[in-house]
């Protein structure tokens, strides 16, 4: 890879060095990438083992991986923005200790609590710190093909890492345990950020705020204003999207009452007026000569703007439907983390089987980002449709389940492949002065693809077993009058409780006094209703990816972008 000579990453000055810098530079933040988006994925196939070891619910441990996702997306701009202040190597540095720090409390952590402080808070804090300096770095060592080829290949490390994760995971977690995971993190973090610091004038000199205040306004409004519509998210499936399907109660103090104002209703409109707020202020800070946190006129240019939309979508759909499948590989046929691993290979083969071949078409100019984009959510959908349709709850062992689901994982790989070129179009788009804020926003969307993937997925799932449970109790022959009204009643009281496998059900029902006959019936009435849901919400991820084809549709067909320069003419701009 070539690399700028303009003394964004000098190792001693000599002009021979630079190139080796670069490429020593990239192999660190690219390794450290790789980590960040294993972690995001890795204990997908350790549910059990979590719930297990913490002493909770497949719905606490949901929580934790959805507020991951959550920090992230919410202190991203804020991230970047540090990181453009006070220097981008200072930045992911400071970064590194926070997410290391974060990986132990995990790993010695004896409850749930220490879980979500540990992983949910501080890793979370420590990835919105590293993530825009890594890409920020990377952005100012190469231009033209040379920095197709890095963002690219940054982007495949994180489709591998997050391939990856359940498979290396469910090894780990199959012959060590879960907490391994969090100490090798750890370890590798703290390694990288050492060599990192060492790497003199790694990325572009900070920008100095020339005595202008730090735009503490701006964090608050923009951090509430995702937090709050992730939150809402995360609720949808256990309160509904605008009647409330029981009480909304906040530390014993009902709020909202069942049949009422939905809480999800209510706090994504909050979120969404904090988040129109914020852009108004930040508006008004550039008006008036302050330092905004992040300039958000950078989304009138359509390659970002579509581009980051198409990159939420990317991160959303493959996210979803691949926590859906864990889900009910463990609670439908009681498989472990290793054969769940197992199970999801294909998608890491999928991804490396497409990710650089586009990368290379793209390099070259035979491909473009929009088809390339357009091309990753038709496979997708392809996938989510033949998870859906060859799903067989019914199959015995691993290689027969491995076998009905293979196709689809692969499809849903190989578009994840094609979806690691959508950086390079991203980070490319703006001049330089304006990276900061394109990094912050591109990169806050695709952790909002996460978190609203895991989200959506649990929000599509929790109705339809709902649903698909009512009707089967509502049908049953086995059932008396007063049973039939007696498990409607539980249900309602727990919306979660047919998120559970046979055992657990079965010990839910016979401690609330369901014996013999009507036990087993309702441990078939439930199993068949995860397969129900299943199919439904998997359903959901391939109408989203349909969605998400129409977003690219809007990417700017050829952006002629400079490569020499990473500036677009004028095709890339809105007039």
């Amino acid at each position: 890879m070539r690399r700028r000579r303009d003394g964004a990453c000098r190792a001693g000055g000599r002009p021979g060095d630079e190139g080796a810098a670069a490429r020593t530079l990239f192999l660190l933040l690219a390794t450290e990438n790789l980590l960040i988006n294993y972690t995001s994925t890795a204990m997908n196939v350790a549910l059990s083992a979590l719930v297990g070891d913490l002493r909770t619910t497949l719905t606490g441990v949901q929580s934790v991986i959805s507020l991951y996702a959550l920090v992230v997306a919410a202190f991203l701009i804020t991230g970047s923005k540090v990181g453009a202040r006070y220097g981008y190597r200072r930045v992911f540095v400071l970064g590194g200790g926070v997410f290391a720090l974060g990986a132990l409390v995990t790993a010695f952590g004896p409850r749930l609590p220490f879980t979500l402080l540990g992983w949910s808070l501080l890793q979370g804090l420590g990835v919105a710190l590293m993530l825009p300096a890594l890409v920020a770095m990377l952005t100012a060592a190469f231009t033209g093909a040379d920095r197709t080829r890095a963002l690219s290949t940054l982007a495949m490390t994180s489709g591998i890492g997050a391939a990856a994760g359940p498979v290396v995971g469910g090894l780990i977690t199959g012959y060590l345990s879960w907490r391994v995971s969090f100490l090798l993190g750890a370890g590798v973090t703290l390694v990288v950020a050492g060599l990192v610091r060492r790497t003199a004038d790694a990325g572009p000199v900070a920008v100095r705020p020339d005595g202008r205040r730090f735009d503490v306004l701006g964090v608050v409004l923009s951090t509430s204003g995702l937090a709050l519509v992730v939150v809402a998210t995360l609720f949808a499936g256990r309160y509904g999207l605008l009647r409330a399907r029981q009480d909304f109660t906040v530390f014993g103090h009902t709020l909202l009452e069942r049949g009422g104002l939905s809480p999800v209703a209510l706090l994504s409109g909050v979120g969404l007026v904090a988040l129109a707020a914020f852009a108004g202020w930040e508006r008004h800070l550039v008006r008036g000569g302050g330092d905004p946190l992040v300039r958000v006129s950078v989304l009138r240019n359509r390659a970002v703007r579509t581009g980051t939309s198409t990159q939420l979508m990317q991160v959303l759909v493959p996210n979803g439907a691949l926590f859906l499948v864990p889900v009910f590989l463990q609670t439908t046929l009681g498989f472990d983390a290793l054969r769940c691993g197992i199970v999801l290979l294909p998608t890491a083969v999928g991804l490396l089987v497409a990710a650089a071949p586009t990368a290379r078409r793209i390099g070259r100019g035979r491909m473009s980002h929009r088809a390339a984009a357009m091309g990753s959510f038709a496979f997708m959908a392809a996938g989510c449709a033949a998870i859906a349709v060859l799903f067989s709850p019914r199959a015995q062992g691993l290689t027969a389940v491995g076998l009905a689901l293979a196709p689809g994982v692969l499809l849903v790989g190989l578009g994840r492949g094609m979806a690691t070129t959508i950086t390079d179009l991203i980070q490319s788009a703006p001049p330089p002065e304006e990276v900061s804020d394109v990094t912050g926003l591109s990169r806050t969307g695709s952790y909002l693809g996460g978190a609203f993937g895991v989200a959506l997925a649990g929000a599509l799932l929790t109705p339809a077993l709902l649903y698909a449970f009512e009707a089967g109790v509502g049908d049953s022959g086995v059932l008396s009058s007063a049973q039939k009204q007696q498990a409607t009643r539980t249900l309602e009281q727990q919306v979660q409780i047919t998120a559970a496998s046979d055992d657990v059900l079965r010990a839910k029902v016979t401690a609330r006094g369901f014996t013999g006959a009507a036990a087993d019936e309702l441990v078939r009435i439930n199993a068949q209703a995860r397969e129900q849901a299943l199919t439904v919400s998997v359903t959901g991820m391939a109408v989203l990816a349909f969605a998400g084809r129409l977003v690219a549709r809007r990417i700017p067909p050829s952006p002629q972008l400079d490569r020499g320069s990473g500036v677009p003419s004028a095709p890339g701009r809105d007039s």
